[in-house]
């Protein structure tokens, strides 16, 4: 079995999906991302690595099908979002998945006991 992956090479991993896929640099992506085209050549002399922030801000760039061509997310980047906490625009339940939401959901209702009532 093999170690799990850091966060940083989650990222980096992720990162040189994208650029090979949209045929970019790092350099370019660290710029659109992070304003810093010296991001992922710094990245390894980080002593504690990037911020929650910064990992938040590469996980939902890379996350997000407008970014890639096609529309189609490496699942690199999506293994990403998911370590982060990144919920990818659009999110929703998948289809067939629908146990167990409440029926009233979004219009102040709360399931309680397999039934509908309405939140005081």
């Amino acid at each position: 079995m093999s170690e799990p992956q850091t966060l940083t090479e989650r990222l980096v991993a992720a990162s040189e999906c994208w650029t090979a896929t949209c045929d970019a640099t790092l350099a370019r992506l660290g710029k659109v991302v992070a304003n810093d085209t010296a991001f992922f050549t710094n990245l390894a002399k980080m002593r504690r690595g990037p911020s929650t922030d910064t990992l938040e801000k590469f996980a939902r760039y890379l996350a997000d099908p407008a970014n890639w061509p096609g529309g189609l997310v490496a699942e690199e980047a999506k293994a990403l979002a998911h370590v982060v906490g990144v919920t990818p625009a659009g999110g929703a339940v998948s289809p067939g998945k629908s146990d167990g939401i409440s029926p009233v959901a979004g219009r102040g209702g709360a399931v309680v006991d397999g039934s509908a009532e309405k939140a005081a």
